[in-house]
């Protein structure tokens, strides 16, 4: 496959394309309205297999002979012009595509760097900062990447680079730090991942030529606030390093309770990967038990959902792996990925980096503008339950949804009301074992759940393609929890919902969301506005102390009652029975300690 032909047919004819594809797509779609048995309703199609179906199908209509391998690159190119297209409409395509006109493919100067900077909002700032990419075909003109590491890049289906990734992968390449700040679902693990498997090859490459072992072992670090982003950040990693030579091949791990175990016991030791990817806590288990691990070697350091990592509760075990990687190497890298980063994180980053990169793209306290945001005030608890059951009715409720609340006592109260209303439902808290989290998220990709009602455990990073609707039960209690609730939705080139219930309890906090919905574009009423600013020292206390909600029901107070007395009642008899049966056997019964 001639790589260089691939991408910049991809870039070339993209609206000649679109407009051919468009036609053949319709054509088809009539020749299959008569067939009612084969036609998958496209309100229940959720993850989009219909669109793969016909896209197969395209490719064997289009091809019989299977000549031109690069095909499928622009079916799938047009199926996101498509996507934007309905969602959009034909006015902003046209406009977009004047725009992407002017933008050559190759930016070789830093006026054409300032044109599509502009293009995508991006804000950046820094010492020598590097031209960004306009192609990914710039990877192998400036930067000599590995023709597999692209190839398996194409066909994962990405054809052009994100605005982030344009940004961020040129300063990779040339050892920058960098603090990075990109709306959710814009692609920021690949904006990552791609440049530390290059750089990381380019390294073993000199090292073999320099007949050197002092690169041996861990020589990249990824850390993830949860075990769920972790493991995704590893399956996306796999797909890169895919049919790569046998001189070529990267080892990476996912430090999980059985690896780290391995480590622990001496089966297997630092040489035996070159990329570890952990959550802080596994991680600094693993390096206070007799040195089982070595950070010594450690190259480059990326964190990801930096605000998250470097907020009160992660803070310390963050400085703790730092101060274990700092080896004094003048080429130690450290970068910092999030859709959202408070001014504390950067403070953060200025002093423990070396003359870093900033990279925001849009606002950085903006909310990703393909999700449509929406407030709705429920007046009570009672009346949040019925807004949901209103929107099922109202076929409002489009499948697959996530609903999030602030505790696990609220998830599982709500999860047994949508139950009872025979919705297809489950729930992910803390509580439950990885393997039940694990089996839920894949039966929930899968579309056998249309609706998973979470805690924030699931709010970051967490890669959902096709939710349509994300529902905040339970008003965020800041900004960045907000925006990255609501990310989980309109990912990649896809649109979203995202709406948000609040009652009287909830006046004062509404109005952070407000300003993120403001400063995303999002419409909503006026009345809104004039709900009082909230005082620095209103924000901490709510940030620390989450409003006591009544609990989740519509059943009647009278029978919440009389089952709380029913349920007394039978606790009571079985302690009854219990002390009697302990009487009978001879024991010394006093009270009931010794009950439970």
């Amino acid at each position: 496959m001639d790589i260089f032909k691939l991408l910049s047919r991809g870039s070339s004819i993209k609206h000649n394309t679109g407009s051919v594809q468009t036609k053949k797509s319709s054509a088809r779609q009539k020749a299959i309205e008569g067939d009612f048995n084969q036609q998958i309703d496209k309100e229940l199609d959720f993850f989009h297999t219909r669109k793969l179906v016909e896209k197969q199908t395209s490719k064997e209509n289009d091809n019989p002979n299977n000549q031109d391998d690069s095909q499928p690159n622009n079916t799938l190119k047009f199926e996101t012009d498509q996507y934007e297209g309905e969602g959009e409409g034909e006015d902003k395509n046209n406009d977009e595509s004047e725009i992407e006109d002017k933008i050559p493919m190759k930016i070789t100067t830093k006026q054409q760097a300032l044109n599509l900077r502009k293009s995508y909002k991006c804000k950046i700032s820094g010492d020598d900062i590097p031209l960004p990419i306009a192609s990914f075909e710039d990877l192998i003109s400036r930067f000599k990447f590995n023709k597999t590491l692209l190839n398996n890049l194409i066909e994962s289906g990405f054809d052009k680079p994100t605005p982030i990734q344009s940004e961020t992968i040129p300063i990779f390449q040339f050892n920058r730090d960098l603090i990075a700040c990109a709306p959710t679902g814009s692609g920021k693990t690949l904006a990552f991942l791609l440049p530390l498997i290059q750089k990381l090859l380019d390294d073993n490459l000199s090292n073999l030529k320099a007949k050197s072992d002092s690169l041996k072992g861990i020589k990249a670090l990824i850390i993830s606030p949860t075990k769920e982003l972790a493991n995704q950040i590893f399956n996306e990693s796999l797909k890169l390093i895919n049919n790569f030579r046998k001189t070529e091949r990267l080892n990476i791990g996912l430090l999980s309770k059985s690896l780290a175990s391995k480590f622990k016991n001496k089966i297997i030791n630092n040489d035996k990967y070159d990329i570890l990817i952990t959550t802080p806590l596994r991680l600094i288990d693993l390096l206070n038990h007799d040195n089982s691990i070595s950070l010594s070697n450690i190259k480059y350091l990326v964190f990801d959902e930096a605000d998250k990592l470097f907020d009160k509760n992660f803070l310390e075990q963050s400085d703790n792996i730092l101060s274990k990687c700092n080896n004094g190497n003048k080429n130690f890298q450290k970068l910092m990925f999030s859709a959202t980063i408070p001014s504390s994180v950067e403070e953060i980053a200025r002093n423990i980096m070396i003359s870093p990169i900033r990279v925001i793209i849009g606002n950085k306290e903006s909310a990703n503008d393909k999700i449509e945001q929406k407030v709705l005030f429920c007046g009570s608890e009672e009346g949040k339950l019925l807004a949901i059951r209103q929107m099922i009715q109202n076929s409002e409720f489009k499948p697959p949804v996530i609903i999030f609340l602030q505790s696990v006592i609220r998830v599982k109260a709500l999860f047994h009301e949508l139950l009872y209303d025979r919705l297809n439902v489950d729930y992910i808290t803390a509580e439950r074992t990885q393997l039940q989290r694990d089996k839920v998220i894949e039966r929930f990709k899968n579309g056998d759940i249309w609706c998973l009602i979470c805690t924030d455990v699931l709010s970051r990073g967490i890669d959902f393609k096709g939710v349509n609707l994300v529902i905040n039960y339970d008003v965020p209690n800041s900004a960045q929890s907000y925006i990255h609730r609501i990310g989980r939705t309109a990912r990649g080139n896809q649109f979203g919902k995202a709406v948000t219930f609040f009652t009287k309890e909830d006046s004062e906090s509404i109005r952070t969301i407000i300003n993120v919905m403001k400063h995303s574009g999002s419409e909503y009423s006026e009345w809104l506005e004039k709900i009082p600013k909230l005082s620095k020292k209103q924000k901490k206390n709510f940030k620390k102390n989450s409003i006591d909600r009544k609990e989740i029901s519509t059943v009647p107070k009278i029978i919440r009652k009389k089952r709380k007395q029913h349920k007394e009642m039978v606790e009571a008899s079985k302690r009854r029975k219990h002390i009697n049966n302990d009487k009978a056997f001879g024991k010394n019964v006093t009270g009931d300690s010794d009950i439970e």
